[in-house]
């Protein structure tokens, strides 16, 4: 008797696993976070009235922040001529979507003496690529700045 408790349990163990699916597991708002957390080597294509500033090769760092939210960190670069920036964006919200996770959230920060806000929006897929677009105005600046950052994979896996 004790034998067929045994291997009952033990069935019952695996078809609960099998149960669940990935989908499922994306739910999961700790995993979400998890999923995208890293730091990723791309490209930055910044313009303005829809009107091309440029490109510069940076990093941007994705770092857990809570169950359902993380910290995106953008390396400085040059905008405007010679005009240092750097970006981040606390507590972007993280969502699963069909190939991976979304970003949306606002940017508040301080780039040096200019306070600069706006919004970041994007897409990290399951292949460890992404697009995440800045759209942030510097100071009282009467018109906004759209980055894009794209990434073919994460440096840190």
């Amino acid at each position: 008797m004790k034998r067929f408790i045994k291997v009952f349990a033990v069935i019952a163990t695996v078809a609960a696993f099998a149960a669940c699916n990935k989908s499922e597991g994306k739910e999961s708002g700790l995993q979400l976070a998890n999923e995208v957390t890293g730091t990723y080597s791309g490209t930055f294509t910044m313009s303005v009235m829809g009107s091309s500033t440029g490109s510069e090769n940076l990093d941007c760092t994705i770092s857990y922040a809570s169950d359902n939210a993380v910290d995106v960190v953008l390396d400085p670069f040059t905008a405007m001529g010679s005009t240092q920036f750097a970006l981040s964006a606390e507590d972007v919200a993280v969502a699963a979507v069909e190939d991976g996770y979304s970003l949306n959230g606002s940017i508040d920060t301080m780039s040096g003496d200019t306070h600069v806000t706006g919004t970041v929006t994007g897409t990290v897929r399951e292949d460890g690529s992404c697009e995440i677009t800045f759209e942030f105005t510097p100071g009282s600046m009467p018109m906004s700045i759209t980055g894009v950052f794209t990434s073919q994979s994460r440096t840190d896996e």
